[in-house]
């Protein structure tokens, strides 16, 4: 999660090895350095070092399963218990709230008066009884304008939009941000149904980090975070505002209270207009982010910062406040939650003084990061909707974040909607029972390694069309189950970020049923395949004709389900591949290899794919797959494994 649009990055140094870039917090670069060193190193006790700082880079990018994943080796290779407790704490953060609970208690008898270990137990218990007892009277849904990058909410922008925070492509400068290896943030502007992104203004904007905004109840003037420094210092979070003049905005000026060497960010305005609330670590809180507030004292002019109550500020880091008329929200990793940040509230009592925050729990809680919860007070609320909003959540998307959707019903609108009515007397009952799953690989980085396995999939959204139009969630362990009518035909996508969205058809119109059969089960999964950037995926059954270029029978149906993926998955692009094997000459390999994957090219754009979406490269001989044998020496088998077809998802 990008907490702070990542507080005070480090300047430049030189770096020698992962170990150096996670001390600088370039934990993309030190993930990276770290597996090949990992690879390299025959000393056990260095490799369980490599492990645990893997494990903690991955903890931090917010990528949690690849966290558990080096976390449990540092484990099995007894670092120490310190891969201990991060296995517990990402654990925690999957859901899986069991297998935390163990270790917990495990550390709990070495350490029986550790009061933070004690806290978790208890916070462990209660997350669970949560899970058990979460009433489905809110539904949310990932909105369609979220990227393959961060994505999170910053507030509704003159009734109609959403201004919102990404370090997608489209993000201004040109540079990559150490901390996340994705592009510096920036602030966008979409319509609330996900419509139309677009980069915010070009005055706000600029080559460093910006995000977390707020406006004024008029939207003339934005308060924002940027995150700026330079090649010989670090980076700092500061709070800024600008004006609108004759529909314009000016250039952004620096809060007057913001002083050198501090993180300021994620503002909210309350108690119209007139007093700010925003995250910083000053040296009187009582440890870590804190919320502080602010009064306006003048024209743009505000008073020195004061620290919020300690009932809601606590020995762990509250994040991104927001407020709807009296309520206050905010986020926190230290008040008892389900995981991660949770999202809490709180409201101004009569007498000024706050109540206790209260968890919102799930759904919109969940184990990961959930933040920014905004609600919509331009929303028009149909029958039975009581309120409608928008808040972050980094859940399911290999530790990225995106921006959800959520509206609350009445608890019977709820229950009418989700619950099957009871079958009429002699009446057939079908029923869809779906699970939706993926492949576990031996390389979890590597698309062409073994398949060791499948894994389930829960919070898919799983949407129904054709004769039932319903938009669902796959619950725990990836199921989902619907009543369907006898007699139709209905259409079924799958869809996760981070994976390839796929549709399925089923049919209730020619079913083998029993006629004393009550009820009559359908039984699919449907498997959604993790994406891989900028990875080759080697199609298999591609083959050519020798010497020639041209599309056989024997390859069509390969390509035909390539063709199906990209009608599935509008939003990306692929670079089609051909490689040839080492015999031969260079430039006639090259010039060979080119048409071939041309050839694939024009196929798919045959089958109405997009030309812009689809790129062509002839490798030739240049990247062989199979170099254990000398070129004359190769057996046929080793010289097949040269010559392949391969796509790769380009980010």
């Amino acid at each position: 999660m990008m907490t702070m649009v990542v507080c005070s990055c480090g300047f430049t140094k030189e770096i020698k090895n992962g170990e150096a870039a996670y001390e600088q917090k370039k934990y993309a670069l030190a993930a990276d350095m770290l597996k090949d060193e990992y690879k390299k190193q025959p000393n056990k006790r260095k490799a369980a070092k490599l492990s645990y700082l893997l494990g903690s880079s991955y903890e931090i990018l917010n990528e949690i399963q690849r966290s558990i994943r080096w976390y449990e080796k540092a484990v099995r290779a007894e670092y120490g218990e310190q891969a201990d407790r991060g296995l517990a704490r990402v654990h925690k953060q999957s859901g899986n709230y069991a297998a935390a609970l163990d270790i917990w208690k495990v550390l709990s008898k070495v350490h029986t008066q550790d009061q933070m270990i004690k806290r978790e137990i208890e916070i462990l218990k209660l997350a669970a009884e949560w899970d058990r007892d979460r009433q489905n009277t809110t539904k949310i849904f990932a909105l369609d304008g979220n990227s393959l990058f961060n994505d999170y909410i910053s507030a509704v922008y003159e009734g109609n939009y959403l201004v919102f925070t990404s370090d997608r492509k489209d993000a201004t400068g040109s540079d990559d941000y150490k901390w996340t290896g994705n592009k510096y943030s920036d602030l966008f502007i979409m319509d609330k149904e996900g419509r139309g992104v677009r980069r915010f203004d070009a005055e706000i904007n600029s080559n460093f980090n910006e995000g977390a905004a707020c406006f004024t109840q008029d939207f003339n003037k934005i308060i924002f975070t940027r995150c700026s420094g330079t090649e010989t210092a670090d980076s700092y979070c500061k709070l800024m505002y600008a004006k609108k003049k004759d529909g314009l905005w000016t250039e952004p000026q620096v809060i007057n209270f913001v002083v050198d060497n501090i993180n300021y960010g994620q503002p909210a305005l309350i108690e119209n207009d007139s007093v700010m609330v925003f995250c910083t670590k000053g040296p009187d809180g009582p440890g870590g982010y804190d919320l502080y507030y602010s009064e306006l004292v003048g024209d743009d002019e505000w008073s020195s910062p004061y620290l919020m109550p300690r009932s809601i500020n606590t020995a762990g880091n509250e994040y991104f406040p927001t407020s709807c008329r009296d309520t206050l929200y905010f986020s926190s990793d230290y008040h008892p939650g389900l995981g991660g940040l949770d999202i809490f509230k709180t409201y101004l009592k009569d007498d000024g003084s706050w109540s206790a925050p209260v968890n919102v729990r799930q759904p919109i809680n969940s184990s990961y990061d959930d933040f920014g919860l905004v609600i919509d007070e331009y929303a028009r609320l149909r029958r039975k909707e009581i309120e409608k909003g928008f808040f972050s959540t980094s859940r399911g998307t290999n530790g990225r974040d995106n921006i959800y959707s959520f509206t609350k019903y009445q608890l019977e609108e709820i229950q009418k909607d989700t619950v099957p009515k009871e079958d009429a007397k002699d009446e057939l009952a079908i029923y869809l029972a779906g699970k939706v799953i993926t492949h576990r690989y031996d390389d979890d980085e590597d698309p062409n390694s073994a398949v060791t396995g499948l894994e389930t999939l829960s919070d898919a959204r799983v949407e129904f069309s054709g004769d039932l139009t319903l938009d669902r969630r796959s619950g725990k362990d990836g199921l989902f189950i619907e009543k369907l009518d006898n007699g139709k035909a209905y259409r079924i996508k799958a869809s996760k970020p981070g994976y390839l969205s796929k549709t399925i058809k089923v049919s209730t119109r020619e079913l083998n049923l029993n006629p004393d059969e009550k009820s009559y089960t359908i039984n699919v999964e449907i498997k959604l395949d993790k994406i891989f950037y900028d990875k080759e995926i080697i199609l298999k059954e591609i083959y050519y004709d020798y010497n020639k270029w041209a599309i056989v029978d024997a390859a069509k149906p390969t390509l035909d389900r390539l063709s199906t993926i990209l009608r599935d998955n509008p939003q990306i692009r692929i670079q089609l591949s051909s490689h040839t094997d080492c015999r031969g000459e260079d430039d006639y390999n090259a010039e060979l290899s080119q048409k071939r994957a041309q050839s694939a090219v024009l196929y798919l754009v045959d089958r109405g794919i997009p030309f812009d979406r689809l790129q062509a490269q002839g490798y030739g001989e240049s990247q062989i797959a199979f170099q254990d044998c000398e070129c004359e020496y190769c057996t046929e088998a080793q010289h097949e494994i040269n010559r392949r077809t391969t796509f790769k998802i380009l980010r």
